[in-house]
């Protein structure tokens, strides 16, 4: 408590807030907060320089319990690398059960991937994904019992914010922003006959939704790096 006393006495009251809302992401430290432990966030915070990757992921619905995640990519920011996984036949084979009142977890394996290519990053950047990607990738982390970041351990930006606040679009979509802003974009569309294939794990079908989902990933890393500069880059927590 002293060492903590100590410090507070040389923070400003906002440094105070960004540490108290920090989360170390390191394996075993229970996402501790940049207060209780300096010693990380002086170097995993203040030292590291911020890596962006930009996330999507394909569902089968809306809402996290009633559908799963069929596949999610998360480019680099750094590289053309992108993290990815996709659901398979033998996940569904290893899902099945009789009981009728049992939560559907075919994409337990998906949700655990993700979770753990996560920790590559230090910033997110998706598009409506405060309001949705997140949120149904936690609301699943949950169901299938995986270990979900928690609170301030990584940063968001949403394009859409961006958009709504900075420009005066017809529609603040990622396609529509796209092509209004940059004249083209990757977007396709996926029938209910492609998510149904992805349901009954179907190669053709999963591998149409991948590549629709590597499509989104790129066109919000483009989108990006156009109207980011018109923001404020903010430590918001997903």
């Amino acid at each position: 408590m002293r060492n903590i006393a100590g410090l507070l006495k040389t923070l400003t009251k906002a440094e105070i807030i960004e540490r108290a809302e920090w989360r170390c992401p390191t394996k075993g430290h229970a996402h501790h907060s940049g207060l209780e432990h300096p010693s990380c966030y002086s170097k995993l915070a203040l030292n590291q320089k911020e890596h962006i990757g930009f996330i999507d992921i394909e569902t089968e619905d809306l809402r996290a319990d009633y559908g799963i995640s069929f596949c999610y990519c998360i480019k680099d920011s750094l590289s053309d690398k992108i993290y990815k996984d996709c659901l398979t036949l033998q996940d569904i084979k290893n899902s099945s059960s009789h009981n009728r009142n049992e939560m559907p977890k075919e994409d337990k394996r998906i949700i655990r991937s993700c979770v753990r290519d996560m920790e590559n990053f230090t910033r997110l950047v998706t598009h409506y994904g405060s309001r949705f990607d997140f949120q149904f990738l936690r609301t699943r982390a949950v169901i299938c019992g995986v270990d979900f970041p928690s609170y301030g351990a990584y940063c968001q930006t949403d394009n859409w914010d961006i958009l709504k606040s900075k420009f005066k679009l017809s529609r603040n979509s990622q396609e529509n922003a796209s092509v209004k802003l940059r004249g083209e974009t990757r977007k396709d569309h996926l029938s209910l006959s492609i998510k149904h294939g992805c349901l009954r794990g179907e190669k053709w079908a999963l591998d149409l939704t991948l590549k629709h989902c590597i499509g989104d990933v790129l066109d919000c890393e483009d989108n990006y790096n156009l109207i980011n500069k018109f923001a404020r880059k903010t430590k918001r927590s997903i």
